[in-house]
């Protein structure tokens, strides 16, 4: 297929390909016909082999990419930041680490200790007494089979906000963390101006 081609193309050269250009190319071949043998592009080919006039070799040397902002301890640190205060902005990190570094690379390190950055979860501002009373209404019940859920109407309530919410805190979090204390924004149940809607059903 015309797309595979295209690929594999401009795809980098193996060992054995390299091998094989400059059998080639020795026994005086020209760099079409080499390109046509290997279906690879004449370009490729060229590269290859005034490599091997130039030096002797034909190993792909790797790139020693660019250069570290942080060091190994910096790293840590920025971690550690995200752990000990998950509501940590990009800038309060780069500021406390201070190092001149992108947003980019303190995503990539804090992505590395697989800590994403995500809304908290929302939720009620339960005391203590309000905890313990649930426990217990809990705890009275646990025993009750499907006749005695049966007098039971459940029943619930929620309020659709009618003003604007910016949304915009953010905390770093690992999976599977997003119920514990420190990810959370605690609300109460009236904000801003909303309807109340309630129901109920029973089993």
């Amino acid at each position: 297929m015309p797309g595979k081609r295209s690929r594999r193309h401009f795809s980098l050269l193996n060992e054995f390909e390299r091998g094989l250009i400059i059998g080639m190319k020795t026994a005086v071949w020209s760099t079409r016909r080499v390109a046509g043998q290997v279906d690879r592009s004449e370009c490729a080919v060229r590269n290859c082999w005034e490599q091997w006039s130039r030096e002797g070799t034909y190993a792909w040397k790797t790139g020693s990419g660019a250069t570290r902002k942080t060091t190994r301890r910096e790293d840590r640190r920025i971690v550690r930041q995200a752990l000990v205060d998950p509501t940590v902005t990009c800038s309060t990190i780069r500021a406390d680490v201070g190092v001149a570094i992108v947003p980019q690379t303190i995503f990539r390190h804090l992505a590395e200790a697989n800590l994403k950055s995500k809304r908290p979860f929302r939720a009620l501002l339960l005391t203590p007494e309000h905890r313990q009373l649930r426990l217990q209404w809990c705890q009275a019940r646990s025993m009750w089979n499907v006749t005695d859920w049966q007098k039971v109407v459940f029943s619930d309530e929620s309020r659709f906000v009618l003003g604007t919410d910016d949304n915009r805190v953010r905390v770093w979090r690992r999976p599977g963390d997003r119920y514990h204390s420190p990810h959370t924004v605690l609300r109460h149940t009236a904000r801003t101006a909303g309807v109340m809607v309630w129901g109920g059903h029973s089993l």
